[in-house]
Protein backbone atom coordinates (compact mmCIF):
# COMPACT_ATOMS: atom_id res chain seq x y z
CA UNK A 1 0.00 0.00 0.00
CA UNK A 2 1.64 3.37 -0.91
CA UNK A 3 1.83 6.19 1.17
CA UNK A 4 -1.22 8.06 -0.34
CA UNK A 5 -3.59 4.99 0.28
CA UNK A 6 -2.50 4.62 4.03
CA UNK A 7 -3.04 8.52 4.50
CA UNK A 8 -6.52 8.06 2.86
CA UNK A 9 -7.08 4.86 5.09
CA UNK A 10 -5.79 7.33 8.29
CA UNK A 11 -8.21 9.60 7.17
CA UNK A 12 -10.99 7.71 7.31
CA UNK A 13 -9.98 7.08 10.97
CA UNK A 14 -9.87 10.55 11.46
CA UNK A 15 -13.34 11.36 10.20
CA UNK A 16 -15.30 9.03 13.08
CA UNK A 17 -14.18 11.21 16.11
CA UNK A 18 -15.66 14.32 15.17
CA UNK A 19 -18.09 15.80 12.20
CA UNK A 20 -16.18 18.83 11.86
CA UNK A 21 -12.74 17.67 11.58
CA UNK A 22 -14.06 14.66 8.73
CA UNK A 23 -15.48 17.95 6.77
CA UNK A 24 -12.23 19.28 6.86
CA UNK A 25 -9.93 16.43 5.80
CA UNK A 26 -11.94 15.98 3.06
CA UNK A 27 -9.62 18.76 1.31
CA UNK A 28 -8.78 22.05 -0.21
CA UNK A 29 -12.96 23.12 -1.18
CA UNK A 30 -13.87 22.23 2.35
CA UNK A 31 -11.45 23.94 4.38
CA UNK A 32 -11.78 26.99 1.74
CA UNK A 33 -15.89 26.67 2.51
CA UNK A 34 -14.91 26.75 6.93
CA UNK A 35 -12.72 29.90 6.33
CA UNK A 36 -14.80 31.35 3.86
CA UNK A 37 -17.47 31.22 6.67
CA UNK A 38 -14.66 32.79 9.13
CA UNK A 39 -14.39 35.99 6.47
CA UNK A 40 -18.37 36.14 5.84
CA UNK A 41 -18.08 36.63 9.91
CA UNK A 42 -15.42 39.04 9.89
CA UNK A 43 -17.28 41.11 7.40
CA UNK A 44 -20.46 40.62 9.27
CA UNK A 45 -18.77 41.81 12.46
CA UNK A 46 -17.27 45.24 10.71
CA UNK A 47 -20.62 46.11 9.36
CA UNK A 48 -21.79 46.49 12.71
CA UNK A 49 -19.51 48.94 13.74
CA UNK A 50 -20.23 52.53 13.47
CA UNK A 51 -19.98 53.95 9.29
CA UNK A 52 -16.64 55.53 10.26
CA UNK A 53 -13.28 54.50 8.35
CA UNK A 54 -10.18 53.47 9.68
CA UNK A 55 -7.02 55.01 8.13
CA UNK A 56 -5.95 52.18 5.38
CA UNK A 57 -10.08 52.65 4.55
CA UNK A 58 -9.96 56.00 4.23
CA UNK A 59 -7.16 55.61 1.99
CA UNK A 60 -8.86 53.19 -0.16
CA UNK A 61 -12.09 55.07 -0.12
CA UNK A 62 -10.51 58.63 -1.67
CA UNK A 63 -8.70 56.85 -4.10
CA UNK A 64 -11.14 54.96 -5.55
CA UNK A 65 -11.76 58.32 -7.44
CA UNK A 66 -9.61 57.73 -9.31
CA UNK A 67 -7.65 55.52 -11.90
CA UNK A 68 -3.82 55.57 -11.98
CA UNK A 69 -0.77 54.09 -12.61
CA UNK A 70 0.77 55.33 -9.06
CA UNK A 71 -0.99 56.56 -5.97
CA UNK A 72 1.70 57.16 -3.79
CA UNK A 73 4.44 55.26 -1.11
CA UNK A 74 2.20 52.14 -1.90
CA UNK A 75 1.78 50.20 -5.30
CA UNK A 76 -1.03 50.63 -7.00
CA UNK A 77 -2.42 46.57 -7.47
CA UNK A 78 -4.86 46.54 -4.34
CA UNK A 79 -6.48 50.54 -5.05
CA UNK A 80 -7.38 48.89 -8.51
CA UNK A 81 -8.87 46.23 -7.13
CA UNK A 82 -11.13 48.35 -4.71
CA UNK A 83 -11.81 50.97 -7.21
CA UNK A 84 -13.31 47.49 -9.22
CA UNK A 85 -15.36 46.99 -6.78
CA UNK A 86 -16.34 50.99 -5.98
CA UNK A 87 -16.98 50.98 -9.76
CA UNK A 88 -19.48 47.69 -9.60
CA UNK A 89 -21.26 48.25 -6.29
CA UNK A 90 -20.43 51.96 -5.00
CA UNK A 91 -18.80 53.54 -2.45
CA UNK A 92 -19.91 51.67 1.03
CA UNK A 93 -18.33 50.38 4.12
CA UNK A 94 -19.47 46.79 2.39
CA UNK A 95 -17.43 47.65 -0.73
CA UNK A 96 -14.41 48.24 1.05
CA UNK A 97 -14.37 45.30 3.42
CA UNK A 98 -15.04 43.37 0.79
CA UNK A 99 -11.85 42.89 -1.11
CA UNK A 100 -9.73 42.27 1.48
CA UNK A 101 -11.08 39.36 2.76
CA UNK A 102 -11.85 38.00 -0.83
CA UNK A 103 -7.87 38.21 -0.97
CA UNK A 104 -7.55 37.07 2.19
CA UNK A 105 -9.66 33.79 1.24
CA UNK A 106 -7.78 33.47 -1.75
CA UNK A 107 -3.74 33.66 -0.01
CA UNK A 108 -5.67 30.06 2.17
CA UNK A 109 -6.44 28.68 -1.01
CA UNK A 110 -3.60 29.35 -3.34
CA UNK A 111 -1.51 28.27 0.17
CA UNK A 112 -3.37 25.04 -0.04
CA UNK A 113 -2.90 24.35 -3.85
CA UNK A 114 0.69 24.88 -2.89
CA UNK A 115 0.70 22.23 -0.51
CA UNK A 116 -1.24 19.39 -2.55
CA UNK A 117 1.35 19.91 -5.12
CA UNK A 118 3.68 18.89 -2.68
CA UNK A 119 1.29 16.36 -0.89
CA UNK A 120 -1.64 14.97 -2.78
CA UNK A 121 -3.46 13.88 0.58
CA UNK A 122 -6.38 15.92 1.03
CA UNK A 123 -6.20 15.96 4.95
CA UNK A 124 -2.55 17.49 4.03
CA UNK A 125 -4.27 20.55 1.87
CA UNK A 126 -6.58 21.18 4.35
CA UNK A 127 -3.94 21.17 7.20
CA UNK A 128 -1.61 23.78 5.78
CA UNK A 129 -3.88 25.44 4.81
CA UNK A 130 -5.66 26.02 8.44
CA UNK A 131 -2.34 26.07 9.61
CA UNK A 132 -2.17 29.64 8.17
CA UNK A 133 -4.23 31.26 11.20
CA UNK A 134 -1.22 30.30 13.36
CA UNK A 135 0.16 33.53 11.90
CA UNK A 136 -1.05 36.78 13.49
CA UNK A 137 -0.21 37.85 9.86
CA UNK A 138 -2.52 36.13 8.45
CA UNK A 139 -5.47 35.79 11.32
CA UNK A 140 -5.45 38.51 13.54
CA UNK A 141 -3.97 41.49 11.61
CA UNK A 142 -6.19 41.53 8.74
CA UNK A 143 -9.09 41.72 10.97
CA UNK A 144 -7.74 45.20 12.13
CA UNK A 145 -6.36 47.48 9.04
CA UNK A 146 -4.39 45.80 6.11
CA UNK A 147 -5.04 46.28 2.69
CA UNK A 148 -1.92 46.51 0.31
CA UNK A 149 0.02 43.30 2.83
CA UNK A 150 -3.23 41.13 1.63
CA UNK A 151 -2.47 41.42 -1.44
CA UNK A 152 1.03 41.09 -1.24
CA UNK A 153 0.43 37.73 0.84
CA UNK A 154 -2.04 36.58 -1.66
CA UNK A 155 0.43 37.45 -4.79
CA UNK A 156 3.36 35.16 -2.32
CA UNK A 157 0.59 31.72 -2.22
CA UNK A 158 -0.25 32.20 -5.87
CA UNK A 159 3.66 32.19 -5.72
CA UNK A 160 4.20 29.65 -4.26
CA UNK A 161 1.67 27.61 -6.15
CA UNK A 162 3.17 28.19 -9.74
CA UNK A 163 6.84 27.54 -8.37
CA UNK A 164 5.24 24.17 -7.06
CA UNK A 165 3.38 23.58 -10.20
CA UNK A 166 6.47 24.12 -12.04
CA UNK A 167 8.68 21.77 -9.84
CA UNK A 168 6.44 18.83 -10.13
CA UNK A 169 4.72 18.99 -13.41
CA UNK A 170 6.84 21.68 -15.70
CA UNK A 171 4.05 22.44 -17.76
CA UNK A 172 3.21 25.66 -19.24
CA UNK A 173 0.46 26.79 -17.01
CA UNK A 174 2.85 27.05 -14.01
CA UNK A 175 5.35 29.67 -15.73
CA UNK A 176 2.04 31.61 -16.20
CA UNK A 177 1.45 31.33 -12.60
CA UNK A 178 4.79 32.24 -11.69
CA UNK A 179 4.93 35.30 -14.09
CA UNK A 180 1.20 36.80 -13.18
CA UNK A 181 2.37 36.11 -9.40
CA UNK A 182 4.92 38.07 -10.02
CA UNK A 183 3.44 40.68 -11.71
CA UNK A 184 0.74 41.35 -8.58
CA UNK A 185 3.68 40.98 -6.25
CA UNK A 186 5.60 43.68 -7.24
CA UNK A 187 2.75 45.95 -8.03
CA UNK A 188 1.46 45.29 -4.56
CA UNK A 189 4.30 45.49 -2.25
CA UNK A 190 7.93 46.25 -3.57
CA UNK A 191 9.60 44.59 -0.64
CA UNK A 192 8.06 41.21 -2.91
CA UNK A 193 11.20 41.52 -5.19
CA UNK A 194 13.16 39.17 -3.29
CA UNK A 195 11.03 36.45 -3.30
CA UNK A 196 11.35 35.57 -7.04
CA UNK A 197 14.99 36.10 -6.59
CA UNK A 198 15.13 33.84 -3.17
CA UNK A 199 13.35 31.00 -5.40
CA UNK A 200 15.80 30.97 -8.13
CA UNK A 201 18.74 30.68 -6.21
CA UNK A 202 17.60 27.93 -3.99
CA UNK A 203 15.57 26.21 -7.51
CA UNK A 204 19.12 26.62 -8.81
CA UNK A 205 20.81 24.84 -5.93
CA UNK A 206 18.98 21.71 -6.67
CA UNK A 207 21.00 19.87 -9.52
CA UNK A 208 17.41 18.26 -11.03
CA UNK A 209 15.34 21.52 -10.84
CA UNK A 210 18.10 23.76 -12.04
CA UNK A 211 17.05 22.65 -15.82
CA UNK A 212 13.29 24.49 -15.19
CA UNK A 213 15.33 27.52 -14.73
CA UNK A 214 16.88 27.00 -18.51
CA UNK A 215 13.40 25.88 -20.27
CA UNK A 216 12.27 28.08 -22.69
CA UNK A 217 8.73 28.48 -21.33
CA UNK A 218 10.23 30.85 -18.49
CA UNK A 219 10.47 33.74 -21.09
CA UNK A 220 6.32 33.17 -20.78
CA UNK A 221 6.93 33.80 -16.75
CA UNK A 222 8.93 37.07 -17.61
CA UNK A 223 6.74 38.55 -20.36
CA UNK A 224 4.06 38.12 -18.27
CA UNK A 225 5.35 39.48 -15.39
CA UNK A 226 6.77 42.51 -17.07
CA UNK A 227 3.29 43.37 -18.60
CA UNK A 228 1.67 43.60 -15.43
CA UNK A 229 4.21 45.57 -14.16
CA UNK A 230 5.18 47.99 -17.32
CA UNK A 231 2.45 50.41 -16.63
CA UNK A 232 3.64 51.11 -12.83
CA UNK A 233 7.07 51.05 -13.45
CA UNK A 234 6.48 53.84 -15.97
CA UNK A 235 4.84 55.50 -13.39
CA UNK A 236 7.59 54.91 -10.86
CA UNK A 237 10.39 56.41 -13.01
CA UNK A 238 9.19 59.99 -12.91
CA UNK A 239 7.97 59.19 -9.39
CA UNK A 240 10.40 57.71 -7.08
CA UNK A 241 10.79 59.65 -4.42
CA UNK A 242 7.35 60.16 -4.12
CA UNK A 243 7.08 56.06 -3.99
CA UNK A 244 9.65 55.40 -1.93
CA UNK A 245 9.73 58.06 0.58
CA UNK A 246 6.94 57.03 2.87
CA UNK A 247 8.81 53.65 3.12
CA UNK A 248 12.20 54.63 3.93
CA UNK A 249 10.58 57.06 6.63
CA UNK A 250 9.07 54.13 7.99
CA UNK A 251 12.09 52.29 8.36
CA UNK A 252 13.97 54.61 9.29
CA UNK A 253 13.40 56.29 13.24
CA UNK A 254 13.79 59.73 14.11
CA UNK A 255 17.08 60.72 15.72
CA UNK A 256 18.31 57.21 15.06
CA UNK A 257 21.85 56.01 15.90
CA UNK A 258 24.85 55.90 12.88
CA UNK A 259 27.08 53.26 12.31
CA UNK A 260 27.55 49.92 14.24
CA UNK A 261 25.07 50.59 16.79
CA UNK A 262 22.10 51.17 14.05
CA UNK A 263 23.15 48.11 12.47
CA UNK A 264 23.26 45.92 15.98
CA UNK A 265 19.78 48.23 16.00
CA UNK A 266 18.47 47.47 13.02
CA UNK A 267 19.65 43.56 13.36
CA UNK A 268 17.86 43.18 16.53
CA UNK A 269 14.55 45.04 15.56
CA UNK A 270 14.86 42.39 12.33
CA UNK A 271 14.75 39.44 14.77
CA UNK A 272 12.33 40.47 16.90
CA UNK A 273 10.10 40.48 14.13
CA UNK A 274 10.58 37.10 13.09
CA UNK A 275 9.65 36.32 16.85
CA UNK A 276 6.65 38.28 16.50
CA UNK A 277 6.00 36.65 13.10
CA UNK A 278 5.99 33.16 13.65
CA UNK A 279 6.65 32.26 17.37
CA UNK A 280 2.86 31.26 18.19
CA UNK A 281 3.42 29.16 14.94
CA UNK A 282 6.39 27.43 15.78
CA UNK A 283 4.81 27.21 19.85
CA UNK A 284 1.88 25.40 18.63
CA UNK A 285 3.51 22.89 16.66
CA UNK A 286 6.02 22.37 19.24
CA UNK A 287 3.25 21.62 21.83
CA UNK A 288 0.98 19.82 19.37
CA UNK A 289 3.90 17.38 17.96
CA UNK A 290 6.32 17.63 21.68
CA UNK A 291 9.62 15.20 21.00
CA UNK A 292 8.36 14.12 17.59
CA UNK A 293 8.42 18.36 16.85
CA UNK A 294 11.91 17.82 18.29
CA UNK A 295 12.93 15.04 15.91
CA UNK A 296 11.92 16.59 12.90
CA UNK A 297 14.07 19.25 13.18
CA UNK A 298 16.80 17.79 11.48
CA UNK A 299 14.92 16.01 8.93
CA UNK A 300 13.94 17.07 5.94
CA UNK A 301 14.30 16.60 1.82
CA UNK A 302 14.61 18.86 -1.31
CA UNK A 303 11.24 20.57 -0.46
CA UNK A 304 12.24 21.29 2.84
CA UNK A 305 16.08 22.43 1.70
CA UNK A 306 13.66 25.05 -1.22
CA UNK A 307 11.38 26.36 1.32
CA UNK A 308 14.42 27.06 4.11
CA UNK A 309 16.71 28.21 1.54
CA UNK A 310 14.14 30.68 0.37
CA UNK A 311 12.79 31.67 4.09
CA UNK A 312 17.06 32.32 4.44
CA UNK A 313 17.48 34.18 1.71
CA UNK A 314 15.09 36.40 1.95
CA UNK A 315 15.99 37.18 5.32
CA UNK A 316 19.64 37.37 4.26
CA UNK A 317 18.25 40.36 1.75
CA UNK A 318 16.43 42.29 4.63
CA UNK A 319 20.40 42.58 6.42
CA UNK A 320 21.62 43.94 2.91
CA UNK A 321 18.99 46.66 2.98
CA UNK A 322 19.60 47.07 6.15
CA UNK A 323 23.59 47.22 5.85
CA UNK A 324 22.89 49.55 2.92
CA UNK A 325 19.69 51.67 3.07
CA UNK A 326 20.25 53.25 6.75
CA UNK A 327 17.04 51.29 8.15
CA UNK A 328 16.21 51.19 11.92
CA UNK A 329 13.16 49.42 12.38
CA UNK A 330 12.01 46.22 10.32
CA UNK A 331 8.02 44.99 11.36
CA UNK A 332 6.79 41.37 10.77
CA UNK A 333 4.55 42.63 7.83
CA UNK A 334 7.58 43.43 5.80
CA UNK A 335 8.67 39.88 6.15
CA UNK A 336 5.60 38.71 4.89
CA UNK A 337 6.81 37.12 1.64
CA UNK A 338 9.87 35.66 2.83
CA UNK A 339 8.46 33.72 5.75
CA UNK A 340 4.81 33.10 5.13
CA UNK A 341 6.14 29.50 4.48
CA UNK A 342 6.66 28.70 7.41
CA UNK A 343 3.78 26.45 8.48
CA UNK A 344 3.93 24.45 5.32
CA UNK A 345 8.07 24.31 6.06
CA UNK A 346 7.36 22.74 10.06
CA UNK A 347 4.27 20.66 8.33
CA UNK A 348 6.49 18.84 5.89
CA UNK A 349 9.63 18.51 8.28
CA UNK A 350 7.21 16.44 10.42
CA UNK A 351 6.37 14.45 7.46
CA UNK A 352 9.98 13.61 6.19
CA UNK A 353 10.51 12.52 10.22
CA UNK A 354 8.15 9.64 10.06
CA UNK A 355 4.84 11.70 11.32
CA UNK A 356 1.27 11.56 10.05
CA UNK A 357 0.65 15.55 10.55
CA UNK A 358 -2.67 14.60 9.13
CA UNK A 359 -3.70 12.75 12.05
CA UNK A 360 -3.09 15.60 14.36
CA UNK A 361 -5.82 17.90 12.55
CA UNK A 362 -8.77 16.41 15.44
CA UNK A 363 -6.47 17.86 17.45
CA UNK A 364 -5.61 21.00 16.02
CA UNK A 365 -9.36 21.97 15.03
CA UNK A 366 -10.15 23.63 17.87
CA UNK A 367 -6.96 25.52 18.25
CA UNK A 368 -7.99 26.81 14.73
CA UNK A 369 -11.62 27.44 16.43
CA UNK A 370 -10.40 30.11 19.16
CA UNK A 371 -7.97 31.56 17.02
CA UNK A 372 -11.23 32.96 14.31
CA UNK A 373 -12.80 33.51 17.59
CA UNK A 374 -9.98 35.54 19.20
CA UNK A 375 -8.97 37.51 15.63
CA UNK A 376 -12.66 38.63 15.01
CA UNK A 377 -13.74 40.03 18.62
CA UNK A 378 -10.89 42.56 19.46
CA UNK A 379 -11.73 44.99 17.15
CA UNK A 380 -15.51 45.24 17.52
CA UNK A 381 -14.23 44.93 21.59
CA UNK A 382 -11.72 48.08 21.33
CA UNK A 383 -15.25 49.95 19.36
CA UNK A 384 -17.41 49.11 21.75
CA UNK A 385 -15.81 49.64 25.42
CA UNK A 386 -14.24 53.15 24.01
CA UNK A 387 -16.34 54.67 26.85
CA UNK A 388 -14.92 52.08 29.48
CA UNK A 389 -11.62 52.55 28.87
CA UNK A 390 -11.21 55.73 27.38
CA UNK A 391 -9.12 54.59 24.32
CA UNK A 392 -11.17 55.20 21.30
CA UNK A 393 -10.07 53.66 17.60
CA UNK A 394 -11.15 55.82 14.60
CA UNK A 395 -13.76 54.04 14.35
CA UNK A 396 -15.79 55.86 16.77
CA UNK A 397 -15.14 59.00 15.03
CA UNK A 398 -18.97 60.13 14.71
CA UNK A 399 -18.23 60.82 11.30
CA UNK A 400 -21.98 60.38 10.18
CA UNK A 401 -23.06 62.84 12.03
CA UNK A 402 -20.80 65.22 10.94
CA UNK A 403 -22.12 64.29 7.97
CA UNK A 404 -25.78 64.75 8.86
CA UNK A 405 -25.33 68.40 10.47
CA UNK A 406 -23.21 69.65 7.16
CA UNK A 407 -25.78 67.96 4.96
CA UNK A 408 -28.15 70.48 6.83
CA UNK A 409 -26.59 73.22 5.67
CA UNK A 410 -26.04 72.31 2.09
CA UNK A 411 -24.88 70.11 -0.71
CA UNK A 412 -20.90 70.85 -1.90
CA UNK A 413 -20.04 70.09 -5.27
CA UNK A 414 -16.57 69.62 -3.70
CA UNK A 415 -14.91 68.71 -0.49
CA UNK A 416 -11.55 69.66 0.78
CA UNK A 417 -10.14 67.77 3.71
CA UNK A 418 -7.22 68.25 5.37
CA UNK A 419 -5.72 64.71 5.88
CA UNK A 420 -5.74 61.49 4.51
CA UNK A 421 -8.67 59.99 6.93
CA UNK A 422 -10.86 62.77 7.49
CA UNK A 423 -11.09 62.87 3.81
CA UNK A 424 -11.67 59.08 3.32
CA UNK A 425 -14.39 59.49 5.19
CA UNK A 426 -15.81 62.64 3.71
CA UNK A 427 -15.60 60.71 0.42
CA UNK A 428 -17.89 57.81 2.17
CA UNK A 429 -20.47 60.00 3.82
CA UNK A 430 -20.64 62.23 0.30
CA UNK A 431 -20.16 59.12 -2.33
CA UNK A 432 -21.70 61.79 -5.16
CA UNK A 433 -19.17 64.50 -4.16
CA UNK A 434 -15.12 64.84 -5.44
CA UNK A 435 -13.13 64.93 -2.21
CA UNK A 436 -9.92 66.56 -2.31
CA UNK A 437 -7.18 65.74 0.58
CA UNK A 438 -5.43 69.42 1.05
CA UNK A 439 -2.48 67.53 2.31
CA UNK A 440 -1.87 65.44 -0.79
CA UNK A 441 -3.98 66.55 -3.77
CA UNK A 442 -4.06 63.67 -6.39
CA UNK A 443 -6.33 65.20 -9.19
CA UNK A 444 -6.85 69.01 -9.37
CA UNK A 445 -10.80 70.62 -8.90
CA UNK A 446 -13.28 70.27 -11.43
CA UNK A 447 -13.39 73.68 -13.94
CA UNK A 448 -14.89 76.33 -12.19
CA UNK A 449 -17.53 76.15 -14.87
CA UNK A 450 -18.59 72.80 -13.76
CA UNK A 451 -19.41 73.34 -10.15
CA UNK A 452 -23.20 73.88 -9.45
CA UNK A 453 -22.59 74.37 -5.98
CA UNK A 454 -19.79 75.41 -3.10
CA UNK A 455 -17.34 73.93 -1.91
CA UNK A 456 -16.83 72.54 1.90
CA UNK A 457 -13.45 72.91 3.42
CA UNK A 458 -13.14 70.83 6.90
CA UNK A 459 -10.35 69.82 9.21
CA UNK A 460 -9.89 68.59 12.54
CA UNK A 461 -9.75 70.82 14.80
CA UNK A 462 -7.55 70.51 17.69
CA UNK A 463 -8.29 69.81 21.37
CA UNK A 464 -11.11 72.63 21.30
CA UNK A 465 -13.07 73.84 18.36
CA UNK A 466 -10.77 77.16 17.80
CA UNK A 467 -12.97 78.61 14.62
CA UNK A 468 -9.09 79.28 12.82
CA UNK A 469 -8.69 77.23 9.83
CA UNK A 470 -5.92 74.66 9.85
CA UNK A 471 -5.84 73.92 5.88
CA UNK A 472 -4.23 75.09 3.25
CA UNK A 473 -6.92 76.47 0.65
CA UNK A 474 -4.05 78.44 -1.48
CA UNK A 475 -5.30 76.11 -5.07
CA UNK A 476 -8.50 76.96 -4.64
CA UNK A 477 -7.90 80.69 -4.88
CA UNK A 478 -7.80 80.30 -8.74
CA UNK A 479 -11.92 79.45 -8.50
CA UNK A 480 -12.68 82.89 -7.30
CA UNK A 481 -14.57 81.77 -4.55
CA UNK A 482 -15.16 83.88 -1.52
CA UNK A 483 -14.51 82.11 1.98
CA UNK A 484 -17.61 82.50 4.68
CA UNK A 485 -16.29 82.89 8.27
CA UNK A 486 -15.57 79.58 9.84
CA UNK A 487 -17.31 77.03 12.20
CA UNK A 488 -16.91 74.73 14.80
CA UNK A 489 -18.66 71.29 15.23
CA UNK A 490 -18.20 69.25 18.04
CA UNK A 491 -19.61 66.06 18.76
CA UNK A 492 -19.67 63.03 21.06
CA UNK A 493 -17.43 59.75 19.97
CA UNK A 494 -19.96 56.42 19.52
CA UNK A 495 -19.75 54.46 22.37
CA UNK A 496 -17.99 57.38 24.42
CA UNK A 497 -18.68 58.47 27.64
CA UNK A 498 -19.85 61.43 26.40
CA UNK A 499 -17.48 63.79 27.90
CA UNK A 500 -14.88 63.21 24.58
CA UNK A 501 -15.87 64.74 21.56
CA UNK A 502 -14.50 65.10 17.90
CA UNK A 503 -13.95 68.60 17.33
CA UNK A 504 -13.55 69.63 13.73
CA UNK A 505 -13.95 73.03 11.59
CA UNK A 506 -14.99 73.90 8.25
CA UNK A 507 -15.84 76.83 6.36
CA UNK A 508 -18.35 77.25 3.02
CA UNK A 509 -16.72 78.78 -0.22
CA UNK A 510 -19.02 80.40 -2.78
Amino acid sequence: MNRESVGAVRSEELIKPGRLTGFLAGGLWPAALFLGAYFLLSIAVRLMLPNALTLDEAEQALFSQYWLAGYGPQPPFYNWVQNAFVSVIGISLFSLTLPKFLMLLLCYVFFGMAAREIDARPAFAAMAMLSLLTLPQLSYMPQQDLTHTVAVLMATSLFLYGLFRTLVRADWQGYLIVGVAIGIGMISKYNFGLLPASALIAVFCDREWRARLLDPRILLTAIVGLVIVLPHALWLRGNLDLATSGTIGKMVEANAPHGIVRVVRALGSLMLACIAFGALTVAIFAIAFKKDFRRSLTAGDRWTRLLGLMMAVGLLGVVFVILFAGTTKITERWLDPYLLPLPLYLLLKLERAGIDTTLHLKRFVPVFIVIMAVTSVPLAGKTFTGGLTGAYTRINYPLASVAEALKAEGRPAVIVAAGMHLAGNMRLQFPDVPVINSEQPIAGFPAANAMKGPVLAIWADGARPTGTPQIDLSSVATLGLTASPAKSLSLPYYYGDGRMQLNLGYLWLR
